[in-house]
């Protein structure tokens, strides 16, 4: 198969992957009951202000009433009581709302048009995450398909997709500013490549300028994007500096084109929010923070449970809605789906691990050439995710796992590769040593504490022993085995490929039973 039948054969799985997350996010979005959401009612009482006062709304005191909105939800938002006033959510930042106000407009302010908004937006994250993945690793196509199918299939984000909420156009934009900001990486040794390479490098600097600062008119998460783009610039620069190959000149230009539509674009917004809400008020938190009042703390919460239950519960819930935990973050899946998840997850690790030490090991890491590599925005958009989640959790207990996805193009791209790793003829044995120790290790525990995990134990015995198993069937001994009972060892070489689609298949499967096992029946009138 030549490089053009690839490329075709990738476009065409792509845009499989596209029309698939297409179906199930609307699923998601029509049979979520209304208001199912965190904070939906919130988002949508901000853009139904935009669209019939074309004003933004201001946050005031009394727009959040903690017990009024138990009641919601308690009751399931029955017709009778008003979700007006519900508005806790008018110190966000106002692009997504903006933009919304025409789907309120022509649908005559469907929720189901918003939700089905936010499913179009995601269609976007797909692709930037699939993008983000090809230029970190040209050579290997199923694994930029891996990472957009698993962006595409994971239950919690095709839920958080179907929301109205702007964490779908927040995504996109970071998504987008990175893969601007890899780009431009490959055109930033202007020494080599000439004026043509500058001009292209400096115009990718600006388009990730403008992105930063449409970021900034968006959503506070999306705030990582300056440090880690300035971190990236200046590196690249300190080694091209090194090497004479830029000038003063051309280095004030990169942080202008960086910097100066940022700022630029985030700077009426900082202005109208220190007058609306007091100075240094540059996003309204200080406001929200006095609004909402009520909400569990993480200082209260181990002043009266102490530091050894606050990780496990941060621990425990972040994993658990990482995957999925459903409408106000109370409708969770079987305990069994979750260990399963678990499993796949360790095995993902492993994988990755094996790939990255073999990648040092054998040298094809090139340190000097650390900020050329489409790898550095990757790694610091993923540490900039966890360093926000974490200082989050510092004031209030948060411990939502879809608090990680701005940083999806890492995690995507992370899980692909340590998936297709992982079933690797080396790795497989690895992972399966490591599986089988973990079953081990909790079958002690429980023989000491006689509370067995029956399910955990299976489940971890049987990947390990899976893993083994694949191990030595691709191991030289077994193809001579095979081969001496007349089976031609070629019917066994798509396995591999085969155990790589087959788990994001059954991550679709598991996306159409969702709605109908969990969110209904929980969430239901």
């Amino acid at each position: 198969m030549g490089e053009s039948s690839y490329s075709r054969a990738t476009s065409y799985i792509l845009l499989l992957i596209l029309l698939v997350y297409l179906a199930l996010a609307s699923l998601f979005a029509v049979k979520t009951p209304p208001w199912q959401n965190p904070d939906e009612p919130a988002h949508y009482n901000y853009i139904a202000d935009v669209a019939s006062e074309r004003r933004l709304p201001l946050l005031e005191k009394g727009d959040y009433d903690g017990a009024y909105l138990e009641r919601l939800k308690a009751e399931k938002f029955p017709p009778g009581l008003s979700i007006d006033p519900v508005r806790y959510e008018s110190h966000q930042p106002p692009l997504y709302y903006v933009l919304s106000a025409p789907v309120y407009w022509v649908s005559g302010g469907s929720l189901l048009a918003l939700r089905l908004f936010g499913v179009v937006l995601g269609a976007g994250v797909v692709l930037m995450v699939f993008l983000c993945a090809r230029l970190a690793l040209p050579e290997s196509p199923h694994i930029g398909l891996g990472a957009a199918a698993f962006s595409a299939f994971l239950p919690m984000h095709i839920a958080v997709m179907a929301s109205v909420n702007n964490d779908a156009l927040a995504e996109l934009v970071i998504a987008g500013a990175i893969l601007a900001l890899i780009c431009w990486q490959r055109e930033a040794d202007v020494g080599e490549n000439g004026e043509e390479s500058r001009t292209k490098s400096y115009r990718l600097l600006l388009v990730t300028g403008i992105l930063i600062g449409v970021g900034f008119l968006t959503k506070a998460t999306a705030y990582i994007l300056l440090p880690i783009a300035l971190s990236v610039v200046v590196g690249k620069t300190y080694w091209l500096r090194r090497g004479q190959k830029l000038s003063i000149k051309g280095q004030f230009a990169q942080f202008a084109l960086l910097t100066a539509p940022a700022l630029a674009l985030g700077l009426p917004l900082w202005l109208r929010n220190i007058r609306a809400y007091g100075a240094w008020d540059l996003l309204g938190l200080a406001r929200h923070n006095l609004v909402v009042t009520g909400q569990p703390t993480a200082a209260a919460f181990i002043a009266e449970n102490g530091w050894d239950a606050y990780w496990e519960r941060a621990w425990t819930f972040t994993s658990k809605s990482f995957w999925g935990v459903f409408g106000w973050l109370g409708v969770f899946m079987d305990a069994r789906v979750y260990t399963a998840l678990q499993v796949v997850s360790a095995m993902a690790v492993v994988g990755l691990v094996f790939w990255c030490w073999r990648r040092v090991y054998s040298g094809r890491v090139q340190w000097h050439q650390l900020f050329s590599s489409p790898w550095t925005p990757l790694i610091l958009l993923w540490l900039g995710a966890f360093a926000a989640y974490a200082w989050y959790n510092l004031g209030f207990m948060q411990h939502q796992g879809r608090y990680l996805f701005p940083a999806l193009p890492a995690w995507s791209l992370f899980f692909a590769l340590g998936w297709w790793g992982v079933l690797g003829k080396r790795a497989s044995v690895v992972g399966g040593g490591v599986l089988l120790a973990v079953a081990a290790t909790r079958l002690l525990i429980g023989m000491a504490s006689g509370d067995f995990d029956r399910w955990a134990l299976l489940l971890y015995g049987a990947a390990g022993i899976g893993l083994l198993v694949l191990g030595l069937l691709l191991t030289r001994l077994a193809r001579s085995l095979v081969e001496g009972c007349g089976v031609r060892w070629t019917s066994l070489e798509p396995l591999r490929p085969v155990l790589f689609i087959g788990l994001f298949a059954a991550l679709v499967g598991l996306d159409i039973v969702i709605p109908f096992l969990y969110i209904v029946p929980q969430l239901g009138a």
